[in-house]
């Protein structure tokens, strides 16, 4: 079944990576692209012109006039967010909306009456719009959707390389690989568990060795249990264990670059049997600092 997308657009290089990232990941989804224009001024703003009081007509005359002139703004930068989606493959239709509150709210209340399944943005830049959707957007979005999010930087990964996905045996984890069976069908997927040792440097001697022996044993179990789950998905997978000397996401981004990762994929919620790092705040990280897209799916609530 072909994802439905709700794209966020305001222009930016960043919008344009994230359009190119959800049709090189969702080869003929449907997509709406969005754009958040500024809303203007209450005409109950009192203005003054050479000390005067200007009427409240000549002022809702100019609000007005400046409102067309930001929906035509918005509605532009969609168009052109539309013709870029369709040249990478994607069925696409446009819509703006007002940024009265938070970008992110309007983002996700058009998701829902469309019945998007991912939401797709970029990570960082701003474009020509009055309002970005982008930048801290991004972070609101990951805290907030009760669906999958898509953020993506400026920088374009390979479009045929494999998913990888950020596995601990945990619900979310278990939910992710579900996702990416259903929203990425048919991709070859790398399953990656993170684990430490929380007594490497703290136990002395032989008890030290036999607790990393049982940790990275442990971590072998957890990753053939996610590869296990990826082909009962129907995806190609293959898995490995990462010891992590430092924190999740940097060991995550750092094997994604080195296995040319198309997407990372991770939940966003829970900790496995093991001393795993992998999610929580790390899907935080991911998203601001991995130079790949970044796919979080949204455990659901217990």
């Amino acid at each position: 079944m072909t994802a439905s997308l709700l794209i966020a657009f305001d222009g930016s290089g960043a919008a344009e990576a994230a359009v190119r990232a959800a049709g090189a990941l969702f080869p003929g989804a449907r997509a709406t692209v969005l754009t958040i224009h500024e809303p203007t001024i209450s005409p109950a703003t009192p203005f003054r012109a050479g000390g005067a009081l200007v009427s409240p007509e000549i002022v809702e005359r100019s609000l007005t006039e400046l409102q067309r002139e930001l929906v035509a703004e918005a509605e532009a930068a969609a168009a052109d967010g539309v013709r870029l989606a369709e040249s990478e493959g994607l069925i696409a239709e446009s819509a703006v909306a007002s940024g009265e509150r938070q970008p992110w709210e309007p983002i996700l209340a058009a998701a829902g009456e469309r019945g998007a399944e991912v939401v797709v943005c970029g990570t960082r830049g701003r474009g020509p719009v009055a309002r970005s959707v982008l930048g801290s957007t991004s972070s609101s979005l990951l805290h907030h959707a009760d669906r999958a999010v898509l953020a993506v930087p400026e920088t374009d990964a390979p479009p045929d390389g494999p998913a990888l996905i950020a596995y601990d045996g945990s619900p979310a984890a278990n939910e992710a690989i579900a996702a990416a069976g259903r929203l990425l069908p048919g991709r070859t997927v790398q399953v990656v568990h993170a684990w430490e040792s929380p007594v490497r440097h703290s136990v002395p001697g032989r008890a030290n060795g036999d607790f990393d022996t049982w940790l990275r044993d442990a971590a072998a179990v957890t990753v053939e249990d996610g590869v296990g789950l990826a082909r009962e998905a129907g995806l190609e997978a293959s898995g490995e264990a990462v010891e992590s000397h430092s924190t999740a996401w940097r060991v995550l981004t750092a094997t994604a670059e080195t296995r040319d990762a198309a997407v990372i994929v991770a939940g966003s919620q829970g900790h496995g049997r093991v001393a795993s790092v992998l999610l929580g705040s790390v899907s935080a990280g991911l998203v601001h600092h991995a130079e790949r897209p970044v796919l979080i799916i949204r455990a659901p609530a217990p």
